[in-house]
């Protein structure tokens, strides 16, 4: 049959007609519909088959934005679930790899380490992914426990560097030179969560861990 100028510059034809359609809406498509059928020829009116097939289409689409709306819904319950879930490790003692730093665009990036003597100096070296030195920082004179490293995101240059993650290596001499005892591990409890970068972080002493490093959980 004779398709009016209207319904071909409007309506989409069988074929991809479902992702078409559904990128306008039902709303959309029902006006485009009535006007097509408005606009038909008298002498050569839409055939029962092709009008049954422009309402499917329509039930697509109608399809579509309901699935659309309950997945938008559901991750907006599974994502309160998770934050109730990390809500209850506050008060918990938890351990967690430190030995990578997660730099946003802005801010500085943290982790910690254990120290398990005094230490006369204490070198930390941040690497990037492909295990170049992007930074060293020296922290001088230590004491045994737990100690945070903080970054300014600059690289030895002073310009910052691209957001990412960096690992990080420690190593500590005494007084006499001999090397000191590190572990890029923090133990430690969990005093609450923080959201500031738009994922949940547990602030364990100095530290923020992303819940992906806990390696164990005790109370």
């Amino acid at each position: 049959m004779a398709i009016s100028a209207v319904s071909t510059a409007t309506v989409p034809q069988t074929t991809g007609g479902s992702a078409q359609t559904s990128e306008i809406g039902r709303d959309a498509f029902m006006k485009l519909l009535v006007a097509q059928m408005r606009n038909q020829d008298p002498l050569d009116p839409m055939e029962a088959r092709d009008f049954v097939t422009q309402l499917s289409q329509l039930t697509g689409v109608q399809e579509l934005v309901t699935i659309g709306e309950r997945v938008q819904a559901l991750e907006i319950a599974t994502a309160g679930v998770a934050n109730t879930q990390v809500a209850t490790l506050t008060g918990k003692t938890v351990t967690a790899k430190a030995d990578t730093i997660r730099l946003e665009e802005n801010g500085p990036g943290q982790t910690a380490f254990q120290l398990d003597g005094r230490a006369k100096e204490v070198t930390v070296t941040i690497r990037d992914e492909s295990g170049q030195v992007v930074r060293t920082l020296e922290l001088g004179e230590s004491f045994p426990g737990s100690h945070s490293i903080v970054w300014d995101g600059n690289d030895a240059s002073g310009q910052r560097a691209a957001a990412g993650r960096y690992t990080v290596e420690v190593a500590a001499k005494d007084e006499s030179g001999n090397a000191v005892g590190t572990s890029t591990k923090v133990t430690g409890i969990v005093t609450g969560v923080s959201y500031e970068n738009g994922y949940p972080e547990l602030i364990v002493g100095e530290a923020r861990v992303l819940l992906g490093d806990v390696v164990s959980i005790s109370m």
